[in-house]
């Protein structure tokens, strides 16, 4: 009994020593914690400080109810297993849990010596073995959770390999393979039980996509580099069989937690499909399909390759822009078939007049333009126009029928007409319709007096500078329909129109390439339009509509300055919108352009969650890659390719390769300028998923899209 009362006095003593030291002992522990452990996890002081003081605070509440010692261990046990799944939560391992259980006993010892708290021997091995079974609970409780949880990422690991479409194959440090998930299979052909164990370079055989020159194994180098590898060409992949595939293919190494080598992680993709379809869609984007011709978009390009060999080399060049003369008539004469076997045959014989060096292109309809490099005289390269004019002009044989046609000419020539593209093919269409208006079937240069246009835009970029401040802008809204069921709105796009005082109402086409000269006036007009559609879709809400997803135009000039998201992000704040509701509408060179921080600016946006537009898709013919790089959502067909869709092939095949293409990357397809009922109708037999344009309406005020439209969807 009265070995009782003293181990009783013990506790109560054992209790009030550990709240009276409690902060000293966490203190201590702390600095040493940090000092032998914290130095190498980095560890925040509130994450070394979370547990350790409930397993004191248990020690000394269970004293005080006069337990005995020899029951501390299960009191301990809960506190220190809460300890422990915390630790591995912050990613302690185990040697270092192990060692600060080991530093929190040295510093309670340390502290009962020093004060002369002294324990009898027993009670000294209740103590400890108190505590070592403490460490020896929490570390089961540690090494447990973490082996529940490794095999539950292992399955995970498993079902996720069974379900992707890439192909992964893993490699040991030897290189020859351990893993090959179900894709891998399908991709190259190999069995996984026949490819596992062999070398990694003889199953994932890469060959160069246009010699077939094998390549070196990705593996192989990402596991001498140490580091992530992927091919920096287009690759083609050897199956088992033979068969080359267009592939894209990554290799990286694996470790261990301490940073051991384990062998590479290598996965890749057929990317046929995309690549045909890309191959497919560049093609038909630069070529016109019923002549075989270059189009305007590759005509630019070999102009403006043409003229830096020009500067160069210091001689002219020159377009000849042709338009055959009552094209129309043929047409309502004879059909739509006959017109284009005559076009077929106006390209054959302007192929003929030319050099291998020239270029003759189709702009489209009835007019072409030939692209004349190094030329000498312009006396000779009259007589060449006239030339052309001359074969153009003799009988053409048309099913059953003899067709007489003639073709007006007009020519401008580098450098005294133009210096760049643009201005070289303005000018020559003016000199051409200069012709038309001389009687047609005739030549003519281009001068300076024929120039009107010119002396517009500037009249316009004068106006320009005051059309803002003025309150002349004026935003239209033209509905974005589902073609699945053309009672439901997509959304709406925000057009821009200025009000001239003088010369009316004014679309963007007229203006906005002048706009784009001063970038002060670019900026702050695309400024105003952002906030006038944020501004309009929140009034639309707040009179009960349900939300509406807003489609606005940004310029590349916009996009320059870096203060775009945070002024979007600034604006969806004030309008209380969804990013989702804001939907920017960029063109393909646009997204393709190397701007600084442009394409970084997009992706903050997209991971804004504010959705991005492809606009004018399918007239830009360089590399389409930014549609995997960059956060597109959706692809707007050019209104270029709709209109007449239905009865041109040439539209026809341009429209279904970019649904195709979009389908084929899961991205929304929405097509513009969707003008008739047989655009609709060709548009959903395509699967194409929206349309826009005037056989919906017209851009019509908020006021008249709210009534006509808004009020439908309640």
């Amino acid at each position: 009994m009265a070995d009782h009362v003293v181990h009783e006095k013990r506790y109560r003593q054992l209790t009030q020593f550990l709240c009276h030291f409690r902060e000293d002992i966490l203190d201590e522990w702390s600095r040493r914690e940090r000092d032998r452990i914290g130095a190498i996890r980095s560890l925040k002081p509130e994450n070394r400080l979370n547990s350790i003081p409930h397993l004191i605070d248990a020690i000394a509440r269970e004293a005080a109810n006069e337990a005995s010692l020899s029951n501390l261990d299960d009191v301990m046990h809960t506190a220190a297993r809460h300890h422990a799944e915390e630790r591995r939560q912050h990613g302690f391992s185990l040697e270092e849990l192990t060692r600060e259980y080991a530093i929190l006993r040295e510093v309670i010892l340390e502290f009962m010596d020093a004060r002369r708290f002294n324990l009898a021997t027993d009670e000294l091995v209740y103590l400890n073995r108190a505590l070592d079974e403490a460490i020896i609970k929490g570390v089961n409780n540690y090494v447990t959770d973490s082996n529940v949880e490794l095999e539950a990422e292992r399955e995970r690991l498993q079902i996720t390999l069974k379900c992707i479409a890439d192909g992964v194959a893993t490699t040991d440090c030897d290189g020859r393979i351990e893993r090959f998930n179900k894709a891998a299979e399908r991709i190259t052909g190999w069995a996984a039980e026949v490819a596992i164990g062999r070398p990694v370079g003889e199953v994932l055989v890469a060959v160069d996509a246009l010699t077939s020159e094998r390549l070196a194994c990705l593996s192989a180098q990402a596991a001498n580099r140490k580091e992530l590898v992927e091919h920096p060409m287009e690759i083609n992949l050897l199956r088992k069989d033979g068969v080359q595939i267009s592939a894209e293919e990554v290799a990286a190494p694996l470790r261990d937690a301490e940073g051991h080598f384990l062998g590479v992680v290598s996965t890749f993709r057929d990317v046929s499909q995309v690549r045909s379809l890309t191959s497919e869609l560049s093609h038909l984007a630069a070529h016109d399909a019923l002549t075989g011709l270059p189009n305007r978009n590759l005509l630019i390009d070999r102009i403006t390759q043409a003229l830096a060999k020009a500067e160069r080399s210091e001689v002219q060049l020159a377009l000849l822009y042709l338009d055959l003369d009552l094209f129309k008539d043929v047409n309502d004469m004879l059909g739509h078939s006959a017109g284009d076997e005559l076009l077929q045959e106006v390209a054959a014989r302007l192929l003929r007049c030319v050099r291998q060096a020239d270029t003759v292109s189709r702009m489209g309809g009835d007019e072409f333009v030939v692209l004349l490099t190094e030329v000498s005289a312009l006396t000779h390269l009259g007589e060449l126009a006239r030339e052309v004019v001359n074969e153009l002009s003799g009988p053409y044989q048309v099913g059953s029928h003899l067709v007489n046609i003639s073709a007006s000419v007009g020519v401008s020539v580098y450098p005294q007409d133009g210096c760049d593209a643009d201005t070289l093919i303005k000018h020559a269409d003016v000199a051409m319709y200069q012709a038309k208006a001389n009687g047609r079937n005739a030549v003519q240069f281009f001068t300076s007096e024929m120039n009107d246009r010119a002396r517009e835009r500037r009249n316009l970029q004068t106006d320009l500078r005051r059309a803002l401040t003025a309150g002349q802008f004026v935003l239209k809204f033209q509905p974005q329909m589902d073609l699945k069921s053309e009672r439901r709105l997509l959304g709406v796009e925000a057009l821009l129109r200025w009000r001239h005082p003088k010369l009316g109402l004014i679309s963007p086409a007229r203006f906005i390439p002048i706009a784009e000269d001063s970038r002060e006036i670019m900026v702050a007009l695309g400024n105003w339009v952002l906030e006038q559609a944020c501004r309009q879709a929140k009034l639309w809400r707040d009179e009960g509509h349900e939300p509406l997803r807003i489609s606005v135009n940004v310029s590349l000039v916009q996009l320059r300055h870096q203060s775009l998201v945070d002024q979007i992000a600034a604006l969806l704040s004030e309008y209380e919108l969804a990013p989702e509701q804001l939907q920017l509408e960029l063109t393909e060179s646009i997204l393709m352009s190397e701007v600084s921080g442009a394409s970084e600016r997009v992706r903050a946006l997209g991971d804004m969650g504010v959705r991005i537009a492809v606009d004018d898709f399918g007239t830009g013919y360089s590399s389409l890659s930014y549609l995997k790089d960059l956060p597109v959502d959706e692809l707007k067909i050019d209104r270029s390719f709709v209109q007449g869709v239905a009865f041109d092939q040439n539209k026809a095949a341009i429209a279904q390769a970019i649904i195709r293409m979009g389908q084929s990357l899961e991205l929304r397809v929405l097509a513009e300028g969707v003008d008739d009922l047989d655009a609709v109708q060709f548009l959903k037999d395509n699967g194409c998923d929206g349309a826009q344009g005037y056989h919906y309406s017209k851009p019509i005020t908020a006021q008249k899209f709210a009534r006509k439209f808004l009020a439908q969807q309640h």
